[in-house]
């Protein structure tokens, strides 16, 4: 579970869009979870969300749009 000072730096209906985007992150050393959240009716709908500690959340956001992910 995350602890306090955690900022949610992106978001996507895709999940897989934020794997890569987790995955960016982890490939420049910066700590990031996700949390998804399905639609109850269809599960493959829904919203999954990105989350950085505080402290990195700038730096987070830099590299994923150096990335072109549309934050």
């Amino acid at each position: 579970m995350m602890t306090e000072g955690w900022i949610k730096i992106y978001s996507a209906p895709d999940l897989l869009e934020v794997k890569l985007a987790e995955d960016i992150l982890k490939q420049h050393g910066i700590e990031s979870h996700i949390v998804s959240r399905p639609d109850s009716a269809i599960p493959s709908l829904g919203e999954a969300s990105l989350y950085s500690p505080a402290d990195k959340a700038e730096e987070a956001v830099a590299i994923l749009r150096e990335h072109q992910i549309k934050i």
